[in-house]
């Protein structure tokens, strides 16, 4: 190549290389949920609903997200008369998907342990909600997750249902974090 090829070259990719720089500035571009500045500090947390049929799953979701919140965000628990905002979180849907179904051998003997369920799936949606105290919506988000279990490995619908509301607790956290 010669020299002026060269600085054609140079000159173009740092000509590119600008206004990559001025697009990715001007994008509109933030961190995190803004909460602080909107002057929300102290939250109440209300108890978990659950408008699915899968009984108990809230009292879980409650139990990991009451642990997850203080940890995870900058976000102080508090009660309502002190709070800035309410966390409202319900459970909108939960369903089990099954992706493989086993049968015993014909000629195995009954086995009352037996799962029929080879690998399953538990499927989650929560509705997020922080409502300020003037009852102004200062976030919503749908938040989902599915979790896999495998028979074979020892897992079931209930080591399902354990990770399932702790990694829905966590995106509820990652969801309400002011700096990522």
């Amino acid at each position: 190549m010669s020299r002026r090829q060269l600085e054609h070259h140079a000159t173009a990719w740092l000509a590119l290389s600008a206004l990559t720089a001025i697009a990715l500035t001007s994008c509109g571009y933030t961190q995190g949920t803004g909460l602080q500045l909107q002057g929300i500090r102290k939250v109440a947390f209300q108890v978990v609903g659950n408008e699915t049929y899968r009984q108990r799953l809230e009292v879980d979701l409650s139990r990991y997200l009451s642990r997850q919140l203080p940890v995870a965000t900058d976000l102080i628990l508090s009660d309502r008369r002190s709070a800035d905002a309410v966390l409202q979180v319900v459970l909108t849907n939960a369903r089990e998907r099954t992706i493989v179904t086993g049968r015993p051998a014909k000629d195995a003997p009954p086995d009352p342990t037996y799962s029929r369920v080879r690998e399953g799936a538990l499927e989650g949606e929560v509705l997020l909600r922080l409502v300020a105290m003037d009852r102004t919506i200062k976030l919503e988000r749908r938040l989902l997750d599915r979790t896999e279990f495998r028979a074979a490995i020892g897992e079931n619908l209930t080591t399902a249902r354990n990770e399932l509301t702790e990694d829905l607790a966590r995106k509820i956290a990652l969801a309400l974090q002011t700096d990522f």
